[in-house]
């Protein structure tokens, strides 16, 4: 009697057992995300770039790191795409490495909220171009590398005279720079800046030119020599240079800023829009100004609501910007009815 009372208390718990886990299977089969844990439900998608946002014709790699660790590793598809899945909330690094030959390695961060999909784009960034050739054979000079003494000295005390002294006490220092070391590309490129501050425009020109003559990769002097020509209203040719900067260094605000206002100026406006907005993504705290253009291309394609929208933003992020009374007056315009 005693082995059979011991016999079925050994079944019932195995038919207890099987019932406990058949609902468990139950409750898998009808909710697949149940064990999930709600802070695993984010995922950031993607897209890298090419410089000039042309879209990649290779797979790339890419990490997701948070601030202590590498998590997960992953390749783009055939069109630059990417989706990493199930991401607690967060600040997380995607570093991005492509071909080492041709790209610097580029860190994106991304924050995540808790159940959020954030997607992101990403804008690979040509190498610099350290070493350049004349037209015989050898090295030439380099961007990087140090200039001779003396010619050091004069571009120093340059340096420590802007925003302090006349420019044209600035240029002469720079002009004896480049007589020691001809090949001083920086030196150039600020006597350059110098001649542009002074409406100077002929000058400030044949210095840029003359820089990307020797570097074509010179991504300041290619940027310095579209505002000569905005400058000087023609369009056509600073739209040129910015499209150039932005193959150079498609990640930097200042560019796509530029390329924004000529486009606008050009009216060309849904070429405007897409710059304009694509600097408040890359630098919005640095380029609020965007904002004030952003405005009027609104105005210009019969968008009232949302000029008002934009003239708030960079009246909101610098009240005391260079286009901020204009921003005021066209605000109360607005919100007149006129």
């Amino acid at each position: 009697m005693r082995a059979r009372r011991i016999l079925q208390i050994c079944l019932m718990s195995l038919i207890a057992l099987g019932s406990v886990r058949m609902i468990r299977a139950q409750v898998r089969d009808r909710d697949p995300n149940s064990m999930m844990t709600p802070e695993y439900t984010a995922s950031i998608a993607g897209r890298v770039v090419l410089p000039s946002g042309g879209s990649l014709s290779t797979n790339v790699k890419l990490i997701l790191r948070n601030e202590i660790n590498p998590l997960e590793v992953r390749y783009t598809d055939k069109h630059g795409e990417f989706r990493f899945m199930n991401v607690r909330e967060g600040t997380y690094h995607i570093e991005v490495q492509g071909d080492a030959t041709l790209y610097e390695p580029v860190i994106q961060e991304v924050r995540v909220g808790r159940g959020t999909n954030v997607s992101v784009t990403i804008y690979l960034r040509e190498k610099s171009q350290l070493t350049f050739r004349s037209s015989g054979s050898g090295v030439v000079s380099a961007i990087n590398q140090n200039a001779p003494p003396q010619a050091k000295k004069e571009y120093d005390k340059a340096l420590g005279l802007t925003g302090k002294a006349d420019p044209q006490q600035i240029i002469e220092h720079l002009k004896r720079a480049i007589a020691l070391y001809p090949d001083y590309l920086m030196a150039r490129n600020d006597l350059g800046v110098q001649y542009l501050k002074l409406k100077q425009f002929d000058q400030a020109a044949e210095q840029f030119e003359l820089t990307l003559k020797r570097d074509p990769k010179y991504f300041d002097a290619r940027l310095n020599l579209g505002l000569v020509f905005v400058e000087q209203k023609a369009y056509a040719s600073a739209i040129d240079q910015f499209n150039r900067a932005i193959s150079i260094d498609g990640a930097r605000p200042a560019a796509h800023l530029w390329l924004g206002i000529a486009l606008l100026q050009s009216n060309q406006l849904s070429g405007a829009e897409r710059e304009l907005t694509k600097t408040l993504m890359l630098g919005d705290a640095d380029f609020p100004v965007a904002h004030y253009y952003l405005a009027h291309v609104r105005l210009r394609k019969g968008e009232r609501a949302e000029a008002l929208y934009e003239l708030k933003g960079y009246l909101e992020s610098a009240p005391h910007g260079e286009q901020s009374s204009d921003a005021r007056r066209l605000l109360e315009k607005l919100q007149s009815g006129k």
